[in-house]
Protein backbone atom coordinates (compact mmCIF):
# COMPACT_ATOMS: atom_id res chain seq x y z
CA UNK A 1 0.00 0.00 0.00
CA UNK A 2 1.05 3.63 -0.67
CA UNK A 3 0.14 5.05 2.57
CA UNK A 4 -1.20 8.74 2.39
CA UNK A 5 2.02 10.79 3.58
CA UNK A 6 1.94 14.28 4.98
CA UNK A 7 1.21 17.51 3.57
CA UNK A 8 4.81 18.99 2.58
CA UNK A 9 4.64 21.76 -0.05
CA UNK A 10 7.79 22.71 0.08
CA UNK A 11 9.39 19.58 -0.53
CA UNK A 12 10.31 17.56 -4.32
CA UNK A 13 6.87 16.16 -5.93
CA UNK A 14 8.89 13.23 -6.35
CA UNK A 15 8.79 10.35 -4.21
CA UNK A 16 9.21 12.71 -1.44
CA UNK A 17 7.28 10.11 0.51
CA UNK A 18 4.64 13.44 0.82
CA UNK A 19 1.26 14.76 -0.49
CA UNK A 20 1.87 17.44 -3.44
CA UNK A 21 -1.34 18.58 -1.99
CA UNK A 22 -4.24 17.98 0.17
CA UNK A 23 -7.47 20.24 1.10
CA UNK A 24 -10.17 19.81 4.00
CA UNK A 25 -8.41 16.96 6.07
CA UNK A 26 -7.22 16.67 9.69
CA UNK A 27 -3.62 15.15 9.92
CA UNK A 28 -3.33 12.23 11.75
CA UNK A 29 -0.99 9.71 12.49
CA UNK A 30 -1.63 7.44 9.51
CA UNK A 31 -2.88 9.35 6.95
CA UNK A 32 -5.96 12.22 7.44
CA UNK A 33 -9.48 12.53 8.74
CA UNK A 34 -12.33 14.50 7.76
CA UNK A 35 -12.99 18.27 7.99
CA UNK A 36 -16.15 19.69 9.26
CA UNK A 37 -17.73 22.48 7.73
CA UNK A 38 -18.84 25.83 9.94
CA UNK A 39 -22.42 25.85 11.23
CA UNK A 40 -24.00 29.05 12.24
CA UNK A 41 -25.97 28.98 15.26
CA UNK A 42 -26.87 33.03 16.55
CA UNK A 43 -28.05 35.70 15.39
CA UNK A 44 -25.73 38.72 13.53
CA UNK A 45 -24.00 41.31 15.61
CA UNK A 46 -23.94 44.56 13.64
CA UNK A 47 -20.59 44.65 11.95
CA UNK A 48 -17.54 42.45 11.22
CA UNK A 49 -16.51 40.80 14.14
CA UNK A 50 -13.03 41.92 15.65
CA UNK A 51 -12.33 40.02 18.99
CA UNK A 52 -14.12 37.54 20.69
CA UNK A 53 -13.78 35.80 24.45
CA UNK A 54 -15.30 33.13 26.53
CA UNK A 55 -15.18 32.41 29.61
CA UNK A 56 -16.70 31.07 33.08
CA UNK A 57 -17.93 32.85 35.84
CA UNK A 58 -17.58 31.53 39.81
CA UNK A 59 -20.93 30.71 39.61
CA UNK A 60 -20.34 28.18 37.12
CA UNK A 61 -22.31 30.43 34.16
CA UNK A 62 -20.07 30.42 30.73
CA UNK A 63 -20.27 33.62 29.40
CA UNK A 64 -19.20 34.58 25.34
CA UNK A 65 -18.58 38.07 24.64
CA UNK A 66 -17.61 39.67 21.43
CA UNK A 67 -16.66 42.87 19.59
CA UNK A 68 -16.58 45.24 16.73
CA UNK A 69 -15.99 48.17 15.76
CA UNK A 70 -18.01 50.20 17.63
CA UNK A 71 -19.75 48.12 20.33
CA UNK A 72 -19.39 45.06 22.69
CA UNK A 73 -21.76 42.62 23.07
CA UNK A 74 -22.71 39.29 25.04
CA UNK A 75 -24.40 36.32 24.07
CA UNK A 76 -27.88 34.98 25.18
CA UNK A 77 -27.98 32.09 28.15
CA UNK A 78 -29.50 29.91 25.10
CA UNK A 79 -26.51 30.65 22.97
CA UNK A 80 -28.86 31.71 20.16
CA UNK A 81 -28.21 35.91 20.06
CA UNK A 82 -26.25 38.70 20.78
CA UNK A 83 -27.14 41.59 23.33
CA UNK A 84 -25.17 44.87 23.37
CA UNK A 85 -23.29 45.48 26.50
CA UNK A 86 -21.39 48.59 25.51
CA UNK A 87 -20.82 51.09 27.76
CA UNK A 88 -23.92 53.64 28.56
CA UNK A 89 -21.13 56.43 28.96
CA UNK A 90 -18.38 57.47 26.61
CA UNK A 91 -19.82 57.13 23.40
CA UNK A 92 -19.62 54.15 20.88
CA UNK A 93 -16.04 52.36 20.47
CA UNK A 94 -13.63 53.82 18.02
CA UNK A 95 -11.75 50.60 17.05
CA UNK A 96 -9.59 50.84 14.28
CA UNK A 97 -10.31 48.94 10.97
CA UNK A 98 -6.96 47.18 11.26
CA UNK A 99 -7.45 46.87 15.49
CA UNK A 100 -9.04 43.78 17.66
CA UNK A 101 -10.57 43.66 20.88
CA UNK A 102 -8.52 41.78 23.05
CA UNK A 103 -10.03 40.10 26.55
CA UNK A 104 -9.00 38.90 29.87
CA UNK A 105 -10.43 37.47 32.77
CA UNK A 106 -9.51 38.45 36.40
CA UNK A 107 -11.17 37.01 39.06
CA UNK A 108 -14.96 37.79 37.59
CA UNK A 109 -14.09 40.76 36.20
CA UNK A 110 -13.66 40.23 32.20
CA UNK A 111 -11.18 43.21 30.79
CA UNK A 112 -11.24 44.18 27.37
CA UNK A 113 -9.29 46.60 25.47
CA UNK A 114 -8.86 47.82 21.79
CA UNK A 115 -5.73 50.35 21.82
CA UNK A 116 -8.04 53.34 21.35
CA UNK A 117 -10.53 53.31 24.22
CA UNK A 118 -10.03 53.09 27.78
CA UNK A 119 -9.80 49.54 29.02
CA UNK A 120 -13.07 48.34 29.88
CA UNK A 121 -14.40 45.91 32.30
CA UNK A 122 -17.67 43.99 32.74
CA UNK A 123 -18.22 41.76 36.52
CA UNK A 124 -19.67 38.17 36.01
CA UNK A 125 -22.65 37.57 37.38
CA UNK A 126 -23.39 41.11 38.11
CA UNK A 127 -22.93 43.53 35.63
CA UNK A 128 -25.37 44.09 32.14
CA UNK A 129 -22.62 46.54 30.08
CA UNK A 130 -19.42 47.42 29.84
CA UNK A 131 -17.82 50.40 32.07
CA UNK A 132 -14.23 51.73 31.65
CA UNK A 133 -11.85 49.85 34.44
CA UNK A 134 -11.01 51.90 37.43
CA UNK A 135 -7.74 53.31 38.63
CA UNK A 136 -6.91 55.39 35.45
CA UNK A 137 -4.98 52.47 33.43
CA UNK A 138 -3.36 53.04 30.57
CA UNK A 139 -5.27 52.65 26.90
CA UNK A 140 -3.75 49.36 25.63
CA UNK A 141 -3.95 47.01 23.01
CA UNK A 142 -3.06 43.81 24.71
CA UNK A 143 -4.06 42.36 28.19
CA UNK A 144 -2.93 39.51 29.99
CA UNK A 145 -2.74 37.87 33.10
CA UNK A 146 0.43 37.09 35.07
CA UNK A 147 -0.55 35.05 38.48
CA UNK A 148 -1.94 37.90 40.46
CA UNK A 149 -1.23 40.57 37.60
CA UNK A 150 -2.89 42.31 35.02
CA UNK A 151 -0.91 43.55 32.32
CA UNK A 152 -1.55 46.21 29.74
CA UNK A 153 0.79 46.08 27.16
CA UNK A 154 1.48 48.25 24.00
CA UNK A 155 0.31 51.63 25.39
CA UNK A 156 -1.58 53.89 22.99
CA UNK A 157 1.37 56.14 23.30
CA UNK A 158 4.69 53.86 23.39
CA UNK A 159 3.78 50.38 21.37
CA UNK A 160 7.20 49.28 23.52
CA UNK A 161 5.89 49.83 26.78
CA UNK A 162 3.46 47.53 29.34
CA UNK A 163 2.17 48.37 32.47
CA UNK A 164 1.15 45.89 35.49
CA UNK A 165 -1.33 46.13 37.94
CA UNK A 166 -0.91 45.85 41.43
CA UNK A 167 -1.01 43.07 43.17
CA UNK A 168 -4.49 40.92 43.17
CA UNK A 169 -5.71 44.58 42.07
CA UNK A 170 -7.19 45.06 38.30
CA UNK A 171 -7.90 48.78 39.36
CA UNK A 172 -4.81 49.97 41.02
CA UNK A 173 -2.38 51.39 38.14
CA UNK A 174 -0.26 53.89 40.43
CA UNK A 175 3.19 52.43 40.28
CA UNK A 176 4.26 51.54 43.98
CA UNK A 177 6.81 49.52 45.52
CA UNK A 178 4.47 48.57 47.87
CA UNK A 179 1.68 47.42 45.69
CA UNK A 180 3.98 46.45 42.86
CA UNK A 181 2.37 47.86 40.24
CA UNK A 182 4.87 49.18 38.02
CA UNK A 183 5.77 49.77 34.32
CA UNK A 184 8.67 48.31 31.47
CA UNK A 185 10.16 50.10 28.22
CA UNK A 186 11.01 47.45 26.00
CA UNK A 187 13.92 49.48 24.28
CA UNK A 188 14.67 46.79 21.91
CA UNK A 189 13.03 44.27 19.61
CA UNK A 190 10.23 47.23 18.09
CA UNK A 191 6.29 47.18 18.94
CA UNK A 192 4.77 44.93 21.51
CA UNK A 193 2.73 42.24 19.15
CA UNK A 194 0.96 40.12 21.99
CA UNK A 195 1.56 38.43 25.14
CA UNK A 196 0.46 35.59 26.66
CA UNK A 197 -0.08 35.13 30.59
CA UNK A 198 -0.10 32.42 33.21
CA UNK A 199 2.29 31.60 35.87
CA UNK A 200 4.57 33.44 33.90
CA UNK A 201 4.44 35.70 30.92
CA UNK A 202 5.59 35.80 27.88
CA UNK A 203 5.94 38.75 25.53
CA UNK A 204 6.09 39.18 21.86
CA UNK A 205 7.29 41.84 20.11
CA UNK A 206 8.46 42.41 16.31
CA UNK A 207 11.89 41.22 16.79
CA UNK A 208 12.26 40.08 20.28
CA UNK A 209 10.26 37.20 22.38
CA UNK A 210 10.83 37.93 26.25
CA UNK A 211 9.78 35.62 29.58
CA UNK A 212 8.71 38.11 32.32
CA UNK A 213 9.10 36.08 35.64
CA UNK A 214 7.78 37.08 39.01
CA UNK A 215 10.68 38.07 41.03
CA UNK A 216 9.51 40.36 44.24
CA UNK A 217 10.33 43.97 45.27
CA UNK A 218 12.39 46.08 43.85
CA UNK A 219 12.02 44.81 40.07
CA UNK A 220 8.87 42.78 40.39
CA UNK A 221 9.17 41.22 37.12
CA UNK A 222 12.41 39.45 35.34
CA UNK A 223 12.77 40.08 31.88
CA UNK A 224 14.34 37.15 29.90
CA UNK A 225 15.46 37.62 26.10
CA UNK A 226 13.89 34.22 24.55
CA UNK A 227 15.06 35.41 20.74
CA UNK A 228 17.22 38.83 20.67
CA UNK A 229 16.11 38.48 16.67
CA UNK A 230 13.00 36.52 15.95
CA UNK A 231 9.85 38.07 16.68
CA UNK A 232 6.14 37.85 15.90
CA UNK A 233 4.85 38.90 12.27
CA UNK A 234 0.85 38.34 12.71
CA UNK A 235 0.22 39.94 16.20
CA UNK A 236 -3.40 37.39 16.07
CA UNK A 237 -1.54 34.35 15.04
CA UNK A 238 -0.26 33.67 18.82
CA UNK A 239 -2.00 30.77 19.86
CA UNK A 240 -1.71 29.35 23.51
CA UNK A 241 -1.92 25.93 24.80
CA UNK A 242 -0.78 24.44 27.65
CA UNK A 243 2.74 25.12 27.63
CA UNK A 244 3.07 25.62 24.06
CA UNK A 245 2.44 28.49 22.41
CA UNK A 246 2.36 29.05 18.17
CA UNK A 247 2.57 32.01 16.33
CA UNK A 248 3.99 33.15 12.58
CA UNK A 249 7.41 34.99 12.74
CA UNK A 250 8.96 36.55 9.84
CA UNK A 251 10.63 33.52 8.54
CA UNK A 252 8.03 31.33 9.77
CA UNK A 253 5.48 29.15 11.76
CA UNK A 254 6.78 28.54 14.86
CA UNK A 255 5.72 26.52 18.50
CA UNK A 256 8.01 28.31 21.57
CA UNK A 257 7.72 25.24 24.14
CA UNK A 258 7.81 25.36 28.13
CA UNK A 259 8.33 29.70 27.83
CA UNK A 260 12.34 28.54 26.55
CA UNK A 261 12.52 26.32 23.07
CA UNK A 262 11.75 27.91 19.98
CA UNK A 263 11.27 25.06 17.11
CA UNK A 264 10.74 25.62 13.51
CA UNK A 265 7.36 23.56 12.83
CA UNK A 266 7.17 24.98 9.37
CA UNK A 267 10.53 25.45 7.94
CA UNK A 268 10.92 23.14 4.62
CA UNK A 269 7.08 21.99 5.19
CA UNK A 270 5.17 24.92 4.37
CA UNK A 271 6.47 28.16 5.04
CA UNK A 272 7.41 28.82 1.53
CA UNK A 273 3.57 27.62 0.48
CA UNK A 274 2.26 30.08 2.91
CA UNK A 275 4.38 32.73 1.83
CA UNK A 276 3.08 32.52 -1.64
CA UNK A 277 -0.63 31.64 -0.90
CA UNK A 278 -1.11 34.53 2.43
CA UNK A 279 -2.08 38.05 1.22
CA UNK A 280 0.45 40.08 3.01
CA UNK A 281 -1.17 43.03 2.62
CA UNK A 282 -3.92 41.81 5.22
CA UNK A 283 -1.60 40.63 7.91
CA UNK A 284 -4.18 42.45 10.25
CA UNK A 285 -6.76 39.79 9.69
CA UNK A 286 -4.69 37.36 10.59
CA UNK A 287 -6.49 34.69 13.44
CA UNK A 288 -5.86 31.94 15.58
CA UNK A 289 -7.20 29.35 17.90
CA UNK A 290 -6.56 26.09 19.23
CA UNK A 291 -8.80 23.26 18.74
CA UNK A 292 -8.74 20.98 21.93
CA UNK A 293 -10.88 18.47 20.73
CA UNK A 294 -8.78 17.62 17.61
CA UNK A 295 -5.54 19.18 18.83
CA UNK A 296 -5.04 21.39 16.28
CA UNK A 297 -3.45 25.16 16.15
CA UNK A 298 -5.30 27.00 13.82
CA UNK A 299 -4.32 29.75 11.96
CA UNK A 300 -7.41 31.45 10.03
CA UNK A 301 -5.70 34.19 6.92
CA UNK A 302 -7.00 35.01 3.52
CA UNK A 303 -5.09 34.23 0.17
CA UNK A 304 -4.32 35.74 -2.75
CA UNK A 305 -8.35 35.30 -4.29
CA UNK A 306 -9.65 36.40 -0.95
CA UNK A 307 -12.33 39.51 -1.39
CA UNK A 308 -10.76 42.35 0.05
CA UNK A 309 -8.61 40.60 3.17
CA UNK A 310 -11.75 38.80 3.86
CA UNK A 311 -9.53 35.23 5.52
CA UNK A 312 -11.55 32.13 3.60
CA UNK A 313 -8.56 29.84 4.66
CA UNK A 314 -7.64 27.99 7.77
CA UNK A 315 -3.89 25.97 7.98
CA UNK A 316 -4.18 23.65 10.88
CA UNK A 317 -1.10 21.67 12.46
CA UNK A 318 -1.77 18.79 14.54
CA UNK A 319 0.98 19.48 17.19
CA UNK A 320 0.84 15.32 17.88
CA UNK A 321 2.11 14.21 14.59
CA UNK A 322 3.90 17.34 13.30
CA UNK A 323 1.69 17.41 10.36
CA UNK A 324 -0.12 20.56 8.57
CA UNK A 325 -3.55 20.48 6.40
CA UNK A 326 -5.05 23.62 4.74
CA UNK A 327 -8.86 23.62 4.92
CA UNK A 328 -11.08 26.07 2.60
CA UNK A 329 -13.87 26.28 5.52
CA UNK A 330 -15.60 29.20 3.25
CA UNK A 331 -15.50 33.29 4.12
CA UNK A 332 -15.16 34.02 7.62
CA UNK A 333 -14.42 37.14 10.24
CA UNK A 334 -12.10 35.50 13.05
CA UNK A 335 -11.87 32.13 14.47
CA UNK A 336 -11.00 31.30 18.19
CA UNK A 337 -12.07 28.64 20.96
CA UNK A 338 -15.75 29.39 21.86
CA UNK A 339 -17.74 27.83 24.88
CA UNK A 340 -21.35 26.26 24.55
CA UNK A 341 -23.94 28.06 27.00
CA UNK A 342 -26.33 25.39 27.52
CA UNK A 343 -27.18 21.87 28.31
CA UNK A 344 -29.81 20.80 25.89
CA UNK A 345 -31.93 17.48 26.98
CA UNK A 346 -34.35 16.08 23.57
CA UNK A 347 -37.42 17.97 25.62
CA UNK A 348 -35.27 20.93 25.60
CA UNK A 349 -34.24 20.95 22.10
CA UNK A 350 -37.51 22.32 21.59
CA UNK A 351 -36.43 25.55 22.46
CA UNK A 352 -34.19 26.01 19.43
CA UNK A 353 -36.67 24.40 16.93
CA UNK A 354 -40.06 22.44 16.26
CA UNK A 355 -38.58 20.28 14.05
CA UNK A 356 -35.55 17.95 13.82
CA UNK A 357 -34.85 19.40 10.77
CA UNK A 358 -35.14 22.80 12.26
CA UNK A 359 -32.19 22.15 14.49
CA UNK A 360 -29.58 24.67 14.33
CA UNK A 361 -26.76 21.67 14.61
CA UNK A 362 -27.05 17.69 13.59
CA UNK A 363 -28.41 15.82 16.96
CA UNK A 364 -25.24 14.59 17.39
CA UNK A 365 -23.09 17.34 17.06
CA UNK A 366 -21.06 18.54 20.54
CA UNK A 367 -23.24 21.73 20.81
CA UNK A 368 -25.62 20.16 22.63
CA UNK A 369 -23.00 17.68 25.08
CA UNK A 370 -23.11 20.11 27.81
CA UNK A 371 -22.31 24.04 28.93
CA UNK A 372 -19.02 24.83 28.72
CA UNK A 373 -17.86 22.36 25.90
CA UNK A 374 -14.87 24.01 24.04
CA UNK A 375 -15.02 23.93 20.32
CA UNK A 376 -13.33 25.65 17.65
CA UNK A 377 -15.50 28.87 16.93
CA UNK A 378 -15.88 31.78 14.22
CA UNK A 379 -18.09 34.57 13.04
CA UNK A 380 -18.84 34.04 9.04
CA UNK A 381 -18.81 37.30 6.74
CA UNK A 382 -22.87 38.10 7.64
CA UNK A 383 -21.24 38.62 11.34
CA UNK A 384 -22.83 35.14 12.78
CA UNK A 385 -21.40 32.85 15.05
CA UNK A 386 -21.06 29.35 15.16
CA UNK A 387 -18.52 26.11 15.41
CA UNK A 388 -16.91 23.79 12.87
CA UNK A 389 -18.98 21.12 13.58
CA UNK A 390 -21.22 20.83 10.54
CA UNK A 391 -21.21 17.91 7.84
CA UNK A 392 -17.51 16.95 6.25
CA UNK A 393 -16.38 19.29 3.71
CA UNK A 394 -15.29 17.96 0.36
CA UNK A 395 -12.35 16.81 0.56
CA UNK A 396 -8.84 16.28 -1.57
CA UNK A 397 -5.20 14.30 -1.05
CA UNK A 398 -3.07 13.53 -3.69
CA UNK A 399 0.02 12.16 -3.70
CA UNK A 400 3.39 13.04 -5.20
CA UNK A 401 4.70 11.34 -8.35
CA UNK A 402 5.69 7.88 -8.15
CA UNK A 403 7.72 5.98 -11.13
CA UNK A 404 5.85 2.65 -10.75
CA UNK A 405 8.52 0.50 -12.82
CA UNK A 406 12.12 2.10 -12.15
CA UNK A 407 13.44 2.85 -15.25
CA UNK A 408 10.18 2.44 -17.74
CA UNK A 409 7.04 4.00 -18.33
CA UNK A 410 4.34 2.41 -17.09
CA UNK A 411 0.59 1.42 -17.69
CA UNK A 412 -1.20 2.20 -14.45
CA UNK A 413 -4.81 0.04 -14.98
CA UNK A 414 -5.86 -0.02 -11.64
CA UNK A 415 -5.77 1.17 -7.82
CA UNK A 416 -8.20 0.82 -4.62
CA UNK A 417 -8.34 4.02 -2.51
CA UNK A 418 -8.27 3.32 1.21
CA UNK A 419 -10.84 5.61 2.76
CA UNK A 420 -13.05 4.20 5.94
CA UNK A 421 -16.73 5.03 6.04
CA UNK A 422 -20.00 4.48 5.58
CA UNK A 423 -21.36 6.32 2.68
CA UNK A 424 -18.73 7.99 0.88
CA UNK A 425 -18.70 9.24 -2.75
CA UNK A 426 -15.02 8.51 -4.88
CA UNK A 427 -13.44 9.85 -7.42
CA UNK A 428 -9.84 9.14 -8.78
CA UNK A 429 -8.02 11.57 -10.76
CA UNK A 430 -4.65 10.80 -12.58
CA UNK A 431 -2.07 12.91 -13.05
CA UNK A 432 0.70 11.97 -15.30
CA UNK A 433 3.99 13.15 -17.07
CA UNK A 434 6.81 11.35 -18.55
CA UNK A 435 9.67 14.43 -17.78
CA UNK A 436 10.03 15.59 -14.25
CA UNK A 437 10.41 19.02 -16.48
CA UNK A 438 7.00 18.82 -17.99
CA UNK A 439 3.30 19.87 -16.98
CA UNK A 440 1.28 17.40 -15.87
CA UNK A 441 -1.74 16.21 -18.12
CA UNK A 442 -4.96 15.52 -15.99
CA UNK A 443 -7.45 11.98 -17.05
CA UNK A 444 -10.58 12.29 -16.51
CA UNK A 445 -12.04 11.44 -12.73
CA UNK A 446 -12.71 7.86 -12.23
CA UNK A 447 -15.20 6.52 -9.68
CA UNK A 448 -14.71 3.85 -7.32
CA UNK A 449 -16.85 0.69 -8.53
CA UNK A 450 -18.55 -1.93 -6.59
CA UNK A 451 -15.22 -3.74 -5.66
CA UNK A 452 -13.89 -0.53 -4.37
CA UNK A 453 -11.37 -0.72 -6.97
CA UNK A 454 -11.14 2.51 -9.68
CA UNK A 455 -10.50 1.13 -13.63
CA UNK A 456 -7.69 2.92 -15.27
CA UNK A 457 -5.55 3.11 -18.05
CA UNK A 458 -3.08 5.39 -18.12
CA UNK A 459 0.51 5.28 -19.80
CA UNK A 460 3.50 7.39 -18.51
CA UNK A 461 6.55 7.43 -16.79
CA UNK A 462 5.92 9.31 -13.73
CA UNK A 463 1.65 9.28 -11.93
CA UNK A 464 0.12 10.93 -9.18
CA UNK A 465 -3.59 10.33 -7.87
CA UNK A 466 -5.74 12.42 -6.69
CA UNK A 467 -8.87 10.83 -4.43
CA UNK A 468 -11.55 13.35 -3.52
CA UNK A 469 -14.66 13.16 -1.65
CA UNK A 470 -17.88 14.79 -2.04
CA UNK A 471 -19.30 16.98 0.66
CA UNK A 472 -21.57 16.01 3.42
CA UNK A 473 -19.86 12.06 2.72
CA UNK A 474 -19.44 10.46 6.10
CA UNK A 475 -16.21 9.11 6.45
CA UNK A 476 -13.79 8.44 9.08
CA UNK A 477 -10.09 8.28 7.82
CA UNK A 478 -8.07 8.18 4.62
CA UNK A 479 -4.64 5.88 4.83
CA UNK A 480 -3.51 5.62 1.45
CA UNK A 481 -3.66 3.63 -1.93
CA UNK A 482 -3.74 -0.03 -2.23
CA UNK A 483 -3.78 -3.00 -4.78
CA UNK A 484 -1.96 -0.84 -7.91
CA UNK A 485 -2.37 -2.66 -10.55
CA UNK A 486 0.21 -1.62 -13.19
CA UNK A 487 2.23 -3.18 -16.79
CA UNK A 488 5.71 -2.09 -16.69
CA UNK A 489 6.65 -0.98 -20.61
CA UNK A 490 9.67 -1.32 -22.55
CA UNK A 491 12.60 0.63 -22.77
CA UNK A 492 12.21 2.11 -26.13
Amino acid sequence: MYGFGPFLPDQPSFESGACSDVLNVVPSEKGYRPANSFFNVTGTITARAQGAFTCRGKQGTIYNFAGDATKLYQQSSDGLTWTDVSRLAGGAYATASDGWWDFALFGDIVIATNGVDAPQRFQLDVDSDFTALGGSPPTAKFVFVIRDFVVLACHSTANDTLTWSALGDAEDWVASATTLSDSQTMYEGGAIMGGVGGEYGTLFQERAISRMSFEGPPTVFRFDKISNSMGCRAERSIAAYENLIFFMSNDGEKMLRGGSEITDIGSEKIDRWLETEFDGNYTHRVSSAIDPVKKLYAMSFPNGSASSGTPNMILAYHWPTGKWAPQSPGDHEIIYVGATQETYTIDGLDALSGTIDGLPYPVDSRFYAGAGELLLAAFNSSHEQGFYTGAFLAATVETGDVQLSPGVKSLLRSLRPMLEGSSITITVTIKHRDRLQDSHSTESAVAVNSNGVCPLRVKARYHRATINTAANDNWTHASGIDDVVYTGMGKR
